[in-house]
């Protein structure tokens, strides 16, 4: 019974012992979210925060102002496409109605009705808003002109041979300040007279 007495209390005193080491250890852990850090730490830590908020900023403003330029230049380049796609339209356009008017004219020059033509091209002026629209035969005289200050003027005296012996519908953007659609009007593939309308340039702001 005697060595059962000292085994028992051996028992004892190391379950105390690791009881009292534990109890030790949890207060310790207890204690820790009461103590204070050293000041330099706090700052660190501030610090620590303020440079990564900071790189956030930053990061997030330059990848803000890259997607504001790429969105800024591809609304330029559909802008500039549709414009270009625009004014191809807007020429051809031009184009089909030199031809209709052309068809128009000849077969009122070809039976020599001058007067018929000088009323249809007054009419076609105002509605154009053009300048004016000059009627000139093969051999360089001013048969029609809706500007009626110019019926001594020779029509060869008004444009350049590049442009009164034109053999297809042409527009020209800038003759002395003016935009010319250039209109051949031909008989049987003979060329007999040319249109010439003048449009003042549009203004760019």
């Amino acid at each position: 019974m005697t060595d059962q007495n000292k085994q028992n209390e051996s028992l004892q005193a190391k379950a105390t012992t690791l009881f009292s080491m534990l109890g030790q250890k949890f207060e310790v852990l207890e204690k820790l979210p009461q103590k204070q850090l050293p000041m330099k730490y706090a700052f660190v830590l501030v610090g620590i925060i303020i440079f990564v908020f900071a790189w956030k900023q930053i990061a997030v403003g330059k990848v803000e102002s890259d997607m504001s330029k790429q969105l800024a230049s591809e609304r330029a380049l559909i802008t500039q496409q549709a414009r270009e796609h625009a004014d191809r339209q807007y020429k051809q356009e031009e184009e089909r109605f030199g031809q209709v008017l052309s068809w128009a004219v000849r077969s009122e020059l070809i039976r020599n009705n001058l007067d018929q033509i000088g009323l249809y091209l007054n009419d076609i002026v105002k509605q154009l808003n053009a300048d004016r629209i000059v009627l000139i035969s093969e051999s360089g005289e001013l048969l029609v002109s809706t500007d009626k200050r110019l019926e001594d003027v020779k029509g060869s005296d008004l444009y350049s041979k590049d442009v009164i012996n034109e053999h297809k519908i042409t527009i020209k953007s800038d003759v002395d300040g003016k935009k010319l659609l250039i209109a051949p009007i031909s008989d049987f593939n003979k060329r007999i007279a040319v249109l010439v309308i003048s449009y003042n340039q549009a203004k760019v702001n």
